[in-house]
């Protein structure tokens, strides 16, 4: 049995929810690594070369984060649709900072659905998971509209999805 906070209680009833994980774990072959070493080699002997070496420490500081993120295990965190907002994690969303939402489904490779905010916040992007996508889509548009336009993934997560980063 699930305890809930007083927070999530005053949030009204859950109406679906599952877990996540914050990053998916993805699997990389022995090319892709020596691909990667060749480009950051490239890239440094190109910034040392042009004397930019403001390029070379944004270069070392990418492959800095990039492995300390690799190295850090998935964390699980509970996704939640509510009747006043959604829970992720620990942080709650109200109706109001939601503009609307749209799911990018062509499984296996894409299950996520996607919620912009309204200024300068960036949207925030969930696995489905094993969730059904019309059961989310229905929890969803009794309190936000949905871009019926929009059914692809952004551009900027095809391109982490291809690269594998």
């Amino acid at each position: 049995m699930r305890k809930y906070s007083n927070s999530q209680i005053e949030h009204g009833e859950e109406l679906i929810a599952w877990e996540i994980n914050d990053h998916l774990r993805n699997i990389r072959g022995f090319w892709w690594y020596v691909i990667a070493v060749i480009a950051v080699l490239a890239l440094l002997i190109f910034a040392i070369r042009e004397r930019n070496f403001l390029f070379a420490f944004i270069i070392i500081m990418f492959v800095i984060i990039f492995a300390t993120h690799s190295i850090r295990p998935p964390v699980n965190y509970r996704f939640s649709i509510h009747e006043t907002g959604i829970y992720s994690g620990s942080r709650f969303y109200p109706w109001k900072d939601v503009e609307e939402f749209w799911i990018a489904y062509e499984p296996p490779a894409v299950k996520t659905l996607y919620l912009e905010f309204g200024g300068l916040r960036p949207r925030m992007g969930i696995h489905l998971e094993d969730v059904d996508p019309n059961e989310a889509r229905n929890a969803l548009t009794q309190f936000i509209p949905e871009n019926s336009s929009k059914t692809e993934e952004p551009v900027s997560d095809w391109i982490t999805r291809v690269l594998k980063i």
